[in-house]
């Protein structure tokens, strides 16, 4: 099995419309690193925080899974989409440049991320 981790929106929570692919959604601030970006979805991953209708989110987010091998298959292949991120510009090194710089009542921004199969 191989997933693709992919950038689905950018915005405040109030306007992400969902999906039904397995989800995970991270707080974003202007200027984040690529490597804070993966360590971030990393964090959801084992969290168990991924929304989403379809088997891949069900596998990756359930306490009691019926089947092990497959629920490992595909954890270890959503960690590996993570790992393969790259940037769309070669050698962006920072992201989300376009947000406005957040004072202590600031809120926060989300980028969602999308795993979908290949």
């Amino acid at each position: 099995m191989k997933l693709e981790c992919l950038h689905a929106d950018t915005c405040l929570p109030d306007y992400w419309g969902g999906h039904h692919l397995a989800h995970v959604q991270i707080p974003v601030y202007r200027g984040m690193t690529l490597k804070a970006i993966k360590e971030s979805i990393r964090d959801e991953l084992c969290m168990g925080a991924v929304c989403g209708s379809d088997e891949i989110a069900t596998l990756l987010s359930a306490d009691l899974v019926t089947d092990e091998k497959r629920a490992d298959q595909v954890t270890r292949a959503a960690y590996a989409a993570v790992n393969r991120i790259k940037p769309v510009k070669k050698g962006q090194r920072r992201f989300f440049t376009d947000l406005e710089e957040q004072d202590e009542d600031y809120e926060p921004v989300y980028a969602y991320f999308v795993f979908e199969e290949q």
